[in-house]
């Protein structure tokens, strides 16, 4: 666990500005702030003129410096076309932060899990000339190990700020850096390599020990990142740190892997900051903000927070054990106003049962990628009343958070509701199968046209075009739009359930289920009903600790269902599974469900239960809904025990 760290105090400076602003008092630093973000000049006069003080005063760096660094007094959409200082992006932004910042020796990253260099120095913290020393260093030993400009470079670390400090010395030689993250399974880690012609590879003790590299990477080259090599002895070359260009390539990420093996998205130096200037301008909302950062250190979420602390200088804790217990003691301690999550983070802090108030110093929950289920920001707010959840719909190839939707306690936003584009999105359509858009309330495709979308998938440009459309992105999501505006998202493609009545969406499923007393989670699949092209309904339940399920309110539950409310069911059309050991189900590397693979494996596991093993799961229950008659579950079944209402409604067959 980290230890806690006093907030510092904030500097004094004398500022100097493209639209010569005078030194102003700190107390009007935010109004003043978004006067100079808006470019309104006259607001700025009349801030001046308030201030106590127009000789030295203050202005708090940290909500300052984005600015100066990366933005024109015009921070609108066409301000990023018009603006020519392409290098001051994604690619270096370090060293144009470290250059404006007035107290570099002033640590503001603070790290649950140490940091090692390969010359075996340790930090536990990061100022900018502490990090800026150590990515000067690390770039010098890529360079003793022959890496030159262009190459890409996988990295396989440990969770923590190890990714994000090796993508900023790669960055700075214009090399590229593809991080995978170390829970992937080595011999997917191997094929995603493989496939994408990747053939170089960091690794450190950790991940070495986790995943037998040697064995399963067999044919790339493989770099001990704890090996000193010659980096002291080498020198940088003179135009040190590399410029980039708008189009460079300065990272890529793997997807999450929720449908198949991950894919290698590309993100460019001038796409990938597209969106950061608005993060810029209105992360800060006090200047004693704190930041922990919960997201997953490998995903490009994980990097983009970091990328915000960094030239924001907003002091934060960078996790690297991402499990509930963990999440939980680190906020209690760091005392942060903001913390930052993947759905799975919420879902496992809920399931801490925790006291009201126990974070009552976060004001703002920020979650992106999958949107967050309705039950799990309840319980966030319980645990931080005053806060706000702010969830962003994204994905690694849409580059940032394309919608957003708030809710705060007493206030909830609807299920399933992912709010409305953010400002530099230029549009989003629903479309039917065809491509033909559909009108408003009818679920179809969701497709995003936005300048923050990847520029594709890394070596398969035949993935790529299958997943556009014109100029659109694919999600890979089904969703539906209303007349006010508002954009619901029903579910993945992928995991859309094929019923003998048509389809059930599996995350609205989800949340209609978590409604049930005592229900931490629920998991809903499609089970293929061979040889039937449908799929049987498996909801797999996770119940809060110390709680026990009846099966049969979950049934009755899913009977309510349109596709499901009626008196004639076939055989195998519903089942719900009451989870012995949550471990015991496949979970990706972000921490994500791999419902692909549950679908898979679901049969393997209820036959295992036929059998009598209940590691996985605890308790199994078919629902058959045509009175009088049970249906033979599967050939090893001996005795059944059938249970027939005497009314019109669910009837249950249990293998005993």
């Amino acid at each position: 666990m980290a230890q806690s760290h006093t907030p510092r105090t904030r500097c004094v400076r004398r500022i100097s500005a493209p639209c010569h602003i005078a030194t102003i008092h700190n107390t009007h630093s935010r109004s003043f702030l978004l006067a100079f973000a808006a470019g309104n000049h006259d607001q700025l006069s009349r801030h001046l003129v308030a201030a106590e003080n127009i000789n030295p005063s203050i202005l708090s760096h940290r909500l300052f410096v984005g600015f100066l660094c990366f933005a024109n007094a015009n921070l609108t959409r066409d301000c990023w076309s018009r603006n020519n200082e392409r290098e001051d992006r994604c690619g270096n932004f370090l060293f144009k932060a470290r250059e404006l910042s007035p107290t570099t020796a002033t640590p503001f990253l603070f790290l649950e899990r140490p940091f090692t260099t390969p010359f075996g120095e340790t930090f536990t913290e990061f100022s900018f000339d502490t990090l800026y020393a150590v990515v000067k260093s690390l770039a010098q030993w890529y360079i003793s190990q022959g890496i030159i400009e262009r190459d890409i470079v996988c990295t396989f670390l440990e969770d923590g700020i190890a990714h994000f400090i090796h993508c900023l010395a790669l960055n700075s030689i214009n090399a590229t850096v593809a991080i995978i993250n170390n829970k992937i399974p080595p011999a997917v880690v191997a094929q995603y390599t493989q496939q994408n012609g990747f053939k170089i590879f960091v690794f450190d003790r950790v991940s070495e020990a986790n995943t037998e590299i040697s064995t399963a990477l067999n044919g790339l080259r493989q770099i001990n990142a704890e090996q000193p090599g010659k980096g002291h002895s080498l020198g940088l070359p003179t135009d040190w740190p590399a410029k980039k260009a708008a189009d460079d390539t300065v990272m890529i990420c793997h997807s999450s892997g929720t449908t198949a093996v991950p894919k290698a998205v590309i993100f460019t130096h001038d796409q990938h900051f597209i969106g950061k200037r608005e993060r810029l301008r209105q992360f800060i909302e006090d200047p004693e903000d704190r930041m922990v950062t919960g997201m997953p250190p490998a995903h490009s979420a994980g990097i983009s927070y970091l990328m915000t602390a960094v030239m924001l200088e907003l002091p934060t804790l960078v996790l690297s054990k991402l499990t509930g217990p963990s999440v939980a003691a680190n906020v209690m301690q760091f005392k942060p106003s903001i913390v930052t999550g993947f759905a799975q983070t919420w879902a496992s802090l809920a399931e801490q049962d925790l006291s009201p108030n126990t974070f009552s110093s976060v004001k703002r929950f920020y979650n992106t990628g999958d949107t967050a289920h309705q039950a799990h920001i309840c319980k966030m707010l319980r645990l931080a009343p005053l806060a706000r959840f702010i969830d962003g719909y994204g994905a690694s190839e849409l580059g940032m958070a394309q919608f957003e939707k708030v809710s705060k306690s007493g206030d909830l936003a609807p299920k399933r509701c992912v709010g409305r584009p953010r400002f530099f999105v230029d549009s989003v359509i629903i479309i039917d199968a065809s491509g033909n858009p559909l009108p408003n309330g009818q679920v179809g495709y969701i497709a995003i046209k936005s300048p923050t979308i990847t520029p594709g998938y890394y070596n398969q440009p035949l993935l790529t075009q299958l997943s556009r459309h014109g100029p659109y992105w694919l999600t890979g999501d089904v969703g539906y739009k209303t007349a006010e505006g508002d954009y619901y998202q029903l579910d993945r493609t992928f995991d859309v359930i094929t019923t003998a009545f048509g389809p059930l969406y599996s995350l609205a499923t989800e949340e209609f289920l978590q409604t049930i007393p005592g229900v931490h989670d629920a998991v809903v699949i499609g089970a293929q009903r061979t040889p039937l092209n449908i799929h049987s309904t498996a909801a797999i339940i996770v119940p809060e600790k110390g709680r026990t399920i009846d099966s049969n309110v979950v049934l009755g539950k899913l009977h309510q269902l349109d596709p499901f409310n009626r008196n004639h069911l076939p055989p195998f059309t519903l089942c719900v599974a009451i989870v012995a050991d949550i471990n015991k189900l496949p979970v990706g590397c972000t921490g994500k469900m791999l419902k692909w693979s549950l679908r898979d494996s679901f049969w393997r596991i209820y036959r295992a239960y036929t059998s009598g093993d209940r590691d996985t799961f605890l308790d199994v229950v078919w629902l058959i809904a045509f009175l009088g008659k049970a249906a033979r579950l599967e050939e090893n079944i001996v005795a059944f025990v059938v249970a027939i209402t005497l009314y019109h409604g669910p009837s249950v067959i249990r293998k005993q």
